[in-house]
C-alpha cells in the first residue's frame, strides 16, 4: 500500500485535483444551510482542511473533527485554533453528543466494503432529528466482479491523473494521484459505485439527494456528494 500524503501535500491537492470543486460546494451548503451555533462533526477529517475553511466562513459554529491518523490530527491541532480534534477510529468512537451537521468527505472509501454500512448507520445515530449529513466520495463505475472493479478503479485513477496534469500540478501532487490509482487498483482502498452506496444510504435515511461535481460529462464515475436526512 502507498502511504497517505503528508498533511501539507494533502492540503495542496485541493488546488489541483477536481475534489477541490466538491469541497467548495460543501462549504457553500454549510455556510447557507446551518443555523447559528450549530454543532458540526467531521468524521475522518484528515488534517482539518475542511473544518478550517468552515470556521473562516462561519466562526459561530461549533466544530469537531475525528480521524485515526495521529499525524493528521497533530497537524490540525497545531495549525487550527478554535476547532476540537480527536484521534480515534470512527467505528469505535463514542459520544453522547448529537450533531446538526455531520460531514464525511473522502473518508468512506478508506473503510473496507463490509464496514462502510456500519459507519453510515453510526452517522444516522449521531444526528439531531432535524439535522443532516453530507457524505462525499469519488465513485467508480458499477461492477459485478473483481476484474470489473479493477478496470473501474483504473478508469477513475487515469482521469484524475489527466486532470492534475492539465492543472499544471507539481510533481508531488502527480505522485499522490499515482498513489491513489495504485491503492484503488490493488484493493488497499475501497471506492464503490454510486449504485451500491446509494442502496446503503436509502436503508438508513428517508431523504437521499445526490449531486455530482466532476466530471461534467455524462459518466457514472466521478466526484459526488449525498445530502442525507432522517
Amino acid at each position: 500500500m502507498k502511504e497517505l500524503p503528508t498533511p501539507e501535500i494533502y492540503e495542496k491537492e485541493f488546488k489541483y485535483m477536481p475534489w477541490g470543486i466538491l469541497i467548495k460546494k460543501i462549504l457553500d451548503i454549510t455556510k447557507q444551510d446551518t443555523q447559528k451555533g450549530s454543532n458540526i462533526l467531521d468524521l475522518m477529517c484528515g488534517p482539518g482542511y475542511l473544518l478550517s475553511k468552515i470556521k473562516e466562513l462561519r466562526p459561530d459554529l461549533k466544530l469537531k473533527g475525528v480521524d485515526i491518523n495521529e499525524e493528521f490530527i497533530g497537524y490540525a491541532q497545531e495549525k487550527y485554533d478554535g476547532i476540537k480534534f480527536e484521534v480515534a477510529d470512527v467505528l469505535k468512537w463514542k459520544t453522547k453528543e448529537k450533531y446538526d451537521l455531520i460531514l464525511c468527505t473522502g473518508g468512506l472509501h478508506h473503510l473496507p466494503y463490509e464496514k462502510q454500512e456500519e459507519l453510515v448507520k453510526e452517522i444516522r445515530s449521531l444526528l439531531n432529528e432535524e439535522g443532516f449529513c453530507i457524505i462525499a466520495d469519488p465513485y467508480i463505475d458499477d461492477y459485478s466482479n473483481e476484474k470489473e472493479r479493477k478496470l473501474a478503479a483504473l478508469k477513475l485513477g487515469y482521469e484524475y491523473l489527466i486532470e492534475v496534469i492539465k492543472n499544471s500540478a507539481p510533481k508531488e501532487i502527480i505522485s499522490a494521484a499515482v498513489d491513489i490509482l495504485n491503492n484503488d487498483l490493488m484493493g488497499f482502498e475501497f471506492k464503490n459505485s454510486i449504485k451500491k452506496n446509494k442502496l446503503i444510504f436509502e436503508k438508513y435515511f428517508s431523504s437521499v439527494l445526490v449531486h455530482k461535481t466532476w466530471p461534467k460529462s455524462n459518466s457514472e464515475y466521478g466526484d459526488y456528494f449525498f445530502i442525507l436526512r432522517k
